[in-house]
């Protein structure tokens, strides 16, 4: 259950999803997400439910398309961790990027449920130069 969950989860975001409907089933009303500092986040960021739907969006105001790609998957109680390596194809020039470049990452998720729903994400995600 747990992980699929975390697939469709992954599935919204990819196709950059604003329906808030569809993640509702998914995202316990408490969830606090944190992202981790990389080369496109370059501090700590912790997004409650509001932010989170705020912030999934944004991605298709620069890519064109992206894909979550499961690699490998550990539980542990209530905790589902993933290896992911995400891709994607820059839609627009904005900043550095350029359309039509490739983007390539590794994320490591670490998920923590309640109540059947993602109650906790942290993420540490990897960057290729680019």
């Amino acid at each position: 259950m747990k992980l699929e969950t975390v697939k469709r989860f992954f599935e919204l975001i990819e196709a950059f999803s604003i329906s808030e409907s569809d993640f509702k089933p998914l995202l316990h009303s408490e969830i606090e997400q944190t992202e981790f500092p990389n080369l496109v986040t370059p501090a700590v960021v912790v997004s409650n439910y509001e932010v989170l739907m705020q912030r999934i969006p944004n991605g298709k105001k620069l890519l064109e398309e992206q894909k979550y790609d499961i690699q490998r998957v550990y539980e542990a109680g209530e905790t589902l961790i993933t290896e992911v390596i995400w891709t994607a194809k820059v839609g627009a020039d904005v900043g550095a990027f350029k359309a039509g470049q490739q983007l390539r990452a590794y994320f490591c998720c670490v998920f923590d449920f309640k109540d059947g729903k993602i109650h906790r994400q942290r993420n540490y995600d990897c960057f290729e130069r680019f």
